[in-house]
């Protein structure tokens, strides 16, 4: 079948969650499908990603975002009620060219990635989905009460413009899909049920344990850390955990390595013993330098892709019940479980001092991650919602 997918990044390279996700989708759905892929971007897209993406796809089109549209576009926004979140992305003459892609392709679906993009999708003729991804409006709302007053007021009311706009573009999909379910229960819609869970997976064959490698730091944390909930979780260790770690163990020292590192999170490298990276080409190096994955995050939303990860290369995790509840590991024995300064530091402690627990929930947790999450199984069942069964493919994941 052929399938039109809307995205409003450029999949390529993988430094963020939606991009890993949709990614491998069209990887995987490459496989039974012919893919037009239809990516927006505010920076240009090197012609060695552009390859990447050609190789899965029979035809990619890139438009750019003038950086000096961008305010322009969300006042108007903020003038018309649409959430900025909609109005960034959204240009009139990339809708036609948009269209003009439709009308010579005729797709037999429509995948939209977020509702960054359903302002395009809505003008194809032709049956489609919406993968709302993370449920947003509550993301806003969790990252408003953690601000100052000024931008409170400003999250607060992109909170209710989101809400009002996921449950409206609802309304104009065929099908609509999400990450998790803790997250289609949240959202501002009286049918939730309607909306599938399609989880993440992992690539088990790139994401494996590496015995054979010494860590050079007790604790890391990974992620893209230009994005807001990952900025206060790297605050968070460094200004809350690491303090009453030092007091009991000064030798401890973290890492915090991932794109993008904001000011607030590079100026966190002054104390010596945390690390901040930045860029790391093979982020699996980043992983295997810490003995102990740690994560306290609070204010995200959806399935956390980092944990996975670390999980599948058999690394202990401590992070938030939020978070697990997205991923449905058991606490105690595939991951650890901590809501407070204190229960970090004391899960930190605890497979610090315990190898042997450390390596044992490690392995449970790889385990765990192989049996749960794969992105075969996560596509079938994307290509059920879609109605575009493939032959011959695995049982889709429950």
């Amino acid at each position: 079948m052929k399938l039109l997918v809307l995205t409003s990044r450029f999949p390529y390279p993988i430094e963020k969650g939606d991009k890993l996700r949709i990614y491998h989708q069209i990887r995987t759905l490459s496989q039974n499908h012919k893919i037009t892929l239809v990516s927006l971007s505010d920076h240009p897209v090197a012609d060695s990603d552009l390859a990447e993406m050609q190789r899965w796809c029979e035809g990619v089109h890139v438009f750019r975002l003038r950086k000096g549209d961008i305010a322009l576009n969300m006042l108007k926004g903020l003038l018309t009620g649409k959430p900025m979140m909609v109005s960034y992305f959204y240009r009139p003459h990339i809708l036609r060219k948009v269209q003009q892609i439709a009308s010579r392709v005729q797709p037999d679906h429509v995948l939209c990635q977020l509702v960054r993009m359903s302002e395009y999708a809505k003008a194809i003729d032709a049956p489609k989905t919406l993968d709302y991804m993370d449920n947003f409006s509550v993301g806003m709302a969790r990252r408003a009460k953690r601000s100052g007053w000024l931008t409170k007021w400003l999250f607060d009311r992109e909170s209710q413009l989101l809400a009002k706009y996921e449950s409206d573009i609802f309304k104009v999909f065929d099908h609509a899909t999400i990450i998790s379910a803790q997250d289609r229960d949240l959202m501002p819609l009286s049918d939730q049920d309607q909306i599938a869970v399609i989880p993440n997976g992992i690539d088990t064959h790139f994401f494996q344990p590496r015995p054979e490698t010494t860590p050079s730091h007790e604790l890391v944390f990974v992620g893209n850390m230009g994005y807001f909930p990952n900025i206060q979780a790297a605050k968070y260790l460094a200004e809350e955990v690491m303090p009453r770690i030092w007091e009991v163990h000064p030798e401890v020292k973290l890492l915090l390595a991932g794109a993008r590192p904001s000011s607030d999170v590079k100026a966190l490298a002054r104390n010596p013993k945390i690390e901040v990276s930045g860029w790391i080409d093979d982020i699996r190096d980043a992983y295997s330098d810490g003995r102990v994955f740690v994560a306290p995050l609070f204010t995200g939303q959806g399935q956390q892709n980092k944990i996975l990860e670390a999980m599948a290369m058999g690394i202990p995790c401590i992070t938030s019940p939020m978070v697990n509840e997205a991923i449905g590991a058991t606490p105690g024995t595939e991951i650890l479980l901590a809501a407070t300064p204190n229960a970090f530091v004391e899960g930190a402690f605890d497979l610090i001092a315990h190898p042997e627990k450390a390596q044992k929930i490690g392995a449970k947790g790889c385990e765990y991650i192989r049996t749960h999450y794969s992105w075969e199984g996560a596509v079938q069942s994307l290509e059920s919602v879609m109605g575009i069964h493939s032959p011959a493919t695995p049982e889709p994941q429950q």
